[in-house]
């Protein structure tokens, strides 16, 4: 319990700060009502008493040991001594005794947080003996509630500070990591106006339309939005943004080309979403739009490539029928006549022409060189077939690669 309370007195970060006017005003006015000329805020910590604020002298820090306030604070509840030399747990305190000071007469209310945590005492006291009636009681302890008023307000200003720090600081730090991004990103509240507007935004669109009056009308025209065809203007109602406002739809995929005011147009897929309140309603969206357009020219190519392929190949099969008829051809003109010749010289072989003999040694050579030709031939239209099925494979998985 202990811990808490520290906890929560050095939360209010009041030790060993300047005190502020109003609170001096409160003791004086405390000193009026209890009818002496003495009273102190006393803070008390796990050592010390400190008094935060003296009228009627300087302030004194003391040991805890030796605080009169510390002797009971903590019970919450207010303490009326009329003479602190009759009462048996004051009358050896040096607060009494002259150590610290000659009290005679001592009251306190305690500084109670809204967590029920002690802080220390609004103090009177003085040098005689001296008795408080009930109403005095009552005022004194209504200024402590208000003392703890001031610091209450004074710790709360200090966290609305430091949130309004730190807001402005994530604040920064988002709008410096989306304007570093090559993506546009624009944010809108319910009423349509744009509250944010990143520099990638604003290096397509050419302008920011930040803070610009509702209803939206003509948005195609003016941010250069058109269908992915880069012509057609898209409607108002099926732009991302106005479905996922008005409808409350997550919209993904989208694509539309932005013509720029200076520069090539630009083809994006857009992402659209709702932005919700802690209820549910709808209080704005927010749009990111990504540049495709590298990724359309290498889809544009890829089909380019396999249309040329697709050219080769067919020159290439009426190249391969060409030669397909050629040797049919060759095997017709040539090898009849060659069969011809041989049978002749067969015949004159037999009849004991000894040339003849080399002459059929001739024709089979030949023979030889036509069937080679017409394997070769054969061969080739084998490979540019092979070749073909293989160029088909290479143009599927670079269409696949593109889709991807």
């Amino acid at each position: 319990m202990e811990e808490e309370r520290l906890g929560a007195l050095h939360e209010y970060r009041l030790l060993d700060t300047p005190p502020e006017a109003e609170l001096q005003a409160v003791l004086r006015v405390a000193a009026t009502v209890a009818g002496v000329g003495s009273a102190s805020l006393n803070l008390i910590d796990e050592h010390r008493q400190y008094q935060l604020i003296r009228i009627g002298g300087a302030p004194v820090e003391c040991a805890r040991s030796d605080s009169m306030c510390a002797v009971r604070f903590e019970a919450g509840a207010f303490v009326h001594v009329p003479d602190a030399r009759a009462d048996p747990l004051y009358q050896h305190n040096p607060w009494v005794t002259g150590g610290l000071g000659r009290i005679r007469f001592y009251a306190s209310a305690p500084l109670i947080t809204p967590e029920g945590y002690a802080l220390g005492t609004l103090c009177v006291f003085g040098d005689h003996p001296h008795e408080l009636t009930a109403t005095q009681i009552a005022e004194l302890t209504d200024l402590a509630g208000i003392v703890v008023a001031f610091f209450e307000r004074r710790r709360q200003g200090r966290l609305t500070a430091d949130l309004a720090t730190a807001a402005r600081t994530r604040q920064q730090w988002t709008e410096t990591l989306l304007d570093t991004v090559d993506a546009a990103v624009i944010a809108c509240d319910e009423h349509f106006r744009v509250t944010f507007w990143n520099r990638a935004a604003r290096e397509w669109h050419g302008k920011s339309g930040e803070g610009e009056a509702d209803p939206p009308v003509g948005i195609a025209e003016r941010f250069g939005l058109y269908e992915a065809d880069g012509t057609t203007p898209i409607p108002d109602p099926e732009l991302p943004l106005w479905v996922a406002l008005t409808k409350g739809v997550t919209v993904t995929g989208r694509e539309m080309v932005i013509r720029r005011p200076a520069g090539d147009p630009v083809h994006v897929r857009a992402n659209a979403s709702p932005l919700r309140g802690p209820h549910g309603e709808i209080n704005g969206a927010v749009l990111a739009q990504v540049d495709v357009t590298t990724d359309r020219l290498r889809r544009r190519l890829v089909e380019q490539a396999r249309e040329r392929l697709a050219a080769a190949n067919a020159e290439l099969e009426r190249s391969n029928a060409d030669l397909t008829n050629f040797a049919a051809a060759v095997s017709h003109d040539l090898i009849a006549p060659l069969s011809a010749v041989g049978g002749f010289l067969e015949l004159l072989a037999l009849e004991g022409y000894p040339e003849a003999a080399k002459g059929s040694a001739e024709v089979a050579r030949m023979r030889d060189v036509i069937d080679g030709l017409l394997a070769d031939a054969l061969a080739a239209r084998s490979s540019a077939a092979a070749a073909r099925a293989s160029g088909m494979a290479a143009g599927a998985s670079g269409s696949a690669a593109g889709r991807r």
